[in-house]
Parts: structure tokens; C-alpha cells; sequence
């Protein structure tokens, strides 16, 4: 550093200006050659370590100035570099070019800091990172949405809304995952790691919302055994009904025989019937996918049953925002699940004088699809169920409504699941792809 140097230089013209200027005193002193003038160069040299002792007081008073507002973060400050002491205006740039470097970095590392907490913000799965005090240092919107909660400052917070998780905060090992179920019904995967910062220890915890994951499995493992089922079942149906027409027919038969026989067959083609319809769920055709407003068509749907809806003292609205939303898909599958849950929703609401049911269309980062009635809703032990193919609750129902509406909705990438269920309120919502649908 040229300040540096300048220093030295300085510094050591002023000792050896001293050493010079005393020795001269001492020895005209001590030779008693000049008394006088060895006592007045005595004096000068006295003069001397105190010009320097002076200097080196305003240089360390600067320095400690620059030193005290490092200390606390202070880059702003700058030194004048045009007074008359050159010394202390080459200590002065010196110390301006070091805070100006510091302010540089620390810039670099904040905008580096900046890029790393916008690359989190973006990720779809949630990051948290908390300390050893369980103070949250970090979280992400992925994480707070999928937890379904507004903000986490303790981990206290979490665990009150989720104590199953306290035992796994506090012991859990970083080797295994956790699987959570949310308020929202969401299968969330945990996993968990430990590092070291600053000789503090950071737990950072990954979440991951596998729900897809789990129903494309669930719904490959429904398929699997519904097509042997459907095979076994039409193979052995099929030779009973073939067996009692050629029975019924034969001459001399008593009518009673007769009339069992079409007992059989009347049943076996039911049974046929019934077959078939979870035949189809298996080997459900690809979407003819095609633009079409969505908005519209559940405008129609409303239309088409207005006339159930007033007998039944039903009020059904519809909102969109945008007005008229239109969508990449297959019309004809997609009415079928709309018609599907307005009929289920109207079935919830038998007996009410007073139902309600509200179709409500969003978009955010997704379209959202919500459908809510003021019904009796769905008991908790059954929530779990009502995807699961053969599981019904009605009398005459076969149990394929809501899983092949559920299978429709992902042939489409989207998701469908229940929200949330209690007496007076049932909401179901549909996610549809962000890249399938246009405003309008």
C-alpha cells in the first residue's frame, strides 16, 4: 500500500531527525563544548517526539474512527482527503479505498444472498432451517403453504399444530423421512439434515408434497386389480346367463324352473352390467383434448339442472374471475366429472330448505376449481375412502364416481382432492395445470 510506505518513510525521518538532533545535544553536552546549544538541541529534539507522537495520536484517532464503524456496519462514512497535512490525506484514501472495497463485497454478497433467497422461493418444495434455540432462521412460501400455515418464527408454532412432528424435530435422525399428513389433506414427505455454521448447529428440513406420487400408485394398484377382477368375473358371468337362456327354453320345463331361471339370468347380467361399468374405469380412453371455456360450460351445466335445483330449493352460483376462463381438454370427460359432483353435492343437501351450491373458478399460480355446499358432509372416518374405488355410501351406488372423476382430472395433469368436509360446509377442489388454460 503506497500509504503504508509513505508512513514508514515518515516515521523514520522523524527517529532518525531525533536521534540526530539529541546525540548532537548530548555530546556537545557531555564534550562541554556548547552547553547551551546542546540544551537547545536537546529542547528541539524534545519537540520532535512530540510533532511525532502528535501524528501518530491523529492517525490512530482516524483509524479507530474507521475501525469503531466497521463495528457497527457503518460503510457510509468517508474521510476528507483535501486537507493540508498530506500524511493524513493519504491515510484518508487509504481508508476510503478499504471501506469502498468492503462495500463492494458486502454488496456482492448481498445481492449473492438475495439470488440464493429468491432460488428457494422458487423451488416447489419446501425448505426450513432453524437453530438450536429452535428459532426459525429461514422459510420458504413452499414451505408455509404446504404446511398450511401464515408464518413460523418458533418452532413451538409447528408443533402445536402438528405434534406428531415433535418427536421427530427433536430426535429425528437425518438418515430417514417422515411422512406428514397436512390440514389440506396432503401426504407431505420430511427429511431432515444437520450442518455446522459459525460452530452453531443449523437443522434444515426439506418437505415434499408426494400426494401424486401416492394416488398415481394407489390409482395403478386399483386399475391392476380391477381388470383381473372384471376378467374373472364377465368370464364366469358370461356362461350363467348363456346357460339359463338355453335352459328356458327347452320344452317341458316346470314354470317354476323357469321362472328361476330368469331370476339368474336378470341378476347375471346386472352383475354383468355392474362389471362392466369398473371394466370401463380400467381402461379409460385418453382425453380428446380441444380449447373450450370452461366457464361456459359449467354455465350450461347449471342450466341443464336448474330445474333439480328448484325442486330440490337449491340456490347454485357460479363465479369466474376472469369472467369467461377457457381450457386445453376434453369437454365431454370434464362435464361428466362436473355433472358428477353437482349431483353429489345436491344429494348432500336433501331435506334442506336453505342448500347451497357455489362453483367458483380462480386463478392464481394454478386454476382453481372450487366446489362448496352447505350439505350434511362427510363423516371423518369415510374422508379417506371416498376416492377408493368399490367404496360407497349410497344404497344403489357402485363406487367408481369420485375415483373415476379423480382419474380424469390427473389424465388432465391436474389434482382433485377434498379440502375440507364438516356439517354445513363440503368444498372439493380441482388444481388445473397452469400451461392448460387461457384467459380470456
Amino acid at each position: 500500500m503506497v500509504f503504508s510506505k509513505h508512513l514508514y518513510m515518515v516515521i523514520l525521518s522523524y527517529i532518525l531527525l531525533i536521534i540526530a538532533v539529541a546525540g548532537a545535544g548530548i555530546a556537545l553536552i557531555i564534550t562541554h563544548t556548547a552547553l547551551i546549544l546542546g540544551c537547545l538541541f536537546l529542547i528541539i529534539s524534545l519537540f520532535f517526539i512530540r510533532a511525532l507522537v502528535k501524528q501518530l495520536n491523529k492517525f490512530n484517532a482516524k483509524i479507530r474512527i474507521f475501525l469503531d464503524a466497521m463495528e457497527d456496519k457503518e460503510s457510509m462514512i468517508l474521510f476528507n482527503e483535501q486537507s493540508a497535512d498530506k500524511e493524513m490525506n493519504a491515510l484518508s484514501h487509504s481508508l476510503n479505498r478499504i471501506n469502498e472495497l468492503l462495500a463492494t463485497t458486502k454488496s456482492q454478497s448481498r445481492v449473492q444472498e438475495n439470488f440464493y433467497h429468491s432460488l428457494l422461493e422458487e423451488v416447489p418444495n419446501g425448505v426450513l432451517a432453524w437453530n438450536s434455540e429452535k428459532r426459525v432462521l429461514f422459510v420458504n412460501g413452499a414451505a408455509l403453504r404446504l404446511l398450511g400455515v401464515e408464518s413460523i418464527i418458533f418452532l413451538r408454532q409447528l408443533e402445536e399444530q402438528y405434534p406428531i412432528l415433535k418427536d421427530f424435530i427433536t430426535h429425528g435422525n437425518v438418515e430417514n423421512s417422515f411422512l406428514l399428513q397436512s390440514n389440506s389433506k396432503k401426504q407431505l414427505s420430511l427429511s431432515m439434515n444437520r450442518m455446522k455454521l459459525n460452530s452453531e448447529t443449523i437443522t434444515l428440513l426439506a418437505i415434499k408434497d408426494i400426494s401424486n406420487e401416492l394416488n398415481e400408485k394407489e390409482s395403478e394398484s386399483w386399475n391392476k386389480l380391477t381388470r383381473v377382477l372384471t376378467h374373472e368375473i364377465m368370464n364366469t358371468i358370461a356362461p350363467i346367463i348363456s346357460l339359463s337362456q338355453t335352459l328356458s327354453l327347452r320344452p317341458g320345463m316346470d314354470e317354476k324352473v323357469i321362472r328361476g331361471l330368469g331370476v339368474i339370468r336378470e341378476q347375471s347380467e346386472r352383475l354383468m352390467e355392474f362389471t362392466e361399468s369398473y371394466r370401463r374405469l380400467s381402461y379409460m380412453p385418453e382425453p380428446k383434448k380441444k380449447r373450450f371455456s370452461l366457464t361456459n360450460s359449467l354455465h350450461n351445466l347449471g342450466l341443464l339442472l336448474q330445474s333439480d335445483f328448484e325442486n330440490a330449493h337449491i340456490h347454485f352460483i357460479l363465479r369466474s374471475t376472469p369472467s369467461d376462463i377457457y381450457i386445453e381438454g376434453d369437454e365431454k370427460q370434464l362435464s361428466q366429472v362436473f355433472l358428477n359432483l353437482l349431483k353429489n353435492s345436491m344429494q348432500s343437501l336433501e331435506g334442506k330448505t336453505d342448500g347451497q351450491i357455489e362453483v367458483t373458478l380462480e386463478v392464481t399460480n394454478k386454476l382453481y376449481i372450487r366446489l362448496l355446499d352447505n350439505g350434511r358432509g362427510i363423516p371423518m372416518e369415510l374422508q379417506e375412502k371416498i376416492f377408493v374405488p368399490f367404496f360407497t355410501t349410497k344404497t344403489e351406488g357402485t363406487g367408481i364416481g369420485l375415483s373415476l372423476c379423480r382419474q380424469i382430472i390427473k389424465r388432465h395433469g391436474g389434482n382433485f382432492y377434498l379440502q375440507e368436509s364438516r356439517q354445513g360446509k363440503t368444498m372439493f377442489v380441482i388444481e388445473w395445470p397452469v400451461a392448460s388454460f387461457i384467459l380470456k
